[in-house]
């Protein structure tokens, strides 16, 4: 019973990855987590209007920017209007895009991109199920305070889940804001010293 729970959240993940794997749409993917990302920050910056002193939303925010943006940036959408917000990620990240097709033309930026989403899947789930075998082997504990361990370990791995398919959707968009390509330039001596 332990199992199907397992094998039950692995068939979500490896039919989310197959349809990633199979996909000439990755764009769309990383479009729709960048969505659901926008929509999260700004549930949390109107909850902080009703408790000041939370910082859900700053940290959220300075997580999906990374460690290259521009305190004055941060500040500016950390005062914008929602719908300001969502227009200024939306164009930092398609100008982020823009910069890889120009560089190295779509289908090889929608390869990346793909790479990235299956490479952030893997790495996710590898550490998921080292959390669900913890998770089970302590959760037998749960009987002595007169609970059922089954139930105890579906409720706690439910929401490790949930929180796997969001760290899922913010790896992929925090990676892709802040991937930056950059174009080796051939030096024409070592061409001349290798003829």
């Amino acid at each position: 019973k332990f199992d199907n729970v397992l094998n039950d959240q692995r068939n979500v993940i490896f039919s989310q990855r197959e349809d990633a794997m199979n996909s000439d749409t990755i764009f769309d993917y990383s479009n729709s987590f960048l969505n659901e990302i926008i929509d999260d920050l700004i549930r949390l910056k109107i909850k902080k209007k009703s408790n000041p002193k939370s910082t859900d939303f700053e940290s959220k925010l300075k997580l999906i920017l990374g460690k290259n943006f521009i305190y004055s940036y941060l500040e500016e959408l950390i005062n914008c209007s929602d719908k300001d917000l969502r227009e200024s990620l939306n164009k930092k990240f398609q100008n982020s895009r823009e910069e890889r097709i120009k560089l190295l033309g779509k289908d090889q930026s929608q390869d990346i991109e793909k790479r990235i989403f299956l490479q952030t899947i893997d790495i996710n789930w590898k550490s998921h199920i080292q959390y669900l075998e913890q998770l089970r082997q302590v959760i037998g504990l749960r009987s002595y305070g007169q609970r059922d361990p089954l139930v105890e370990y579906k409720k706690e791995a439910f929401l490790l889940f949930e929180n796997l398919l969001g760290k899922l959707k913010n790896d992929l968009v925090t990676m892709l804001l802040n991937l930056k390509i950059i174009e080796k330039k051939e030096d024409d001596n070592s061409e001349n010293k290798i003829k």
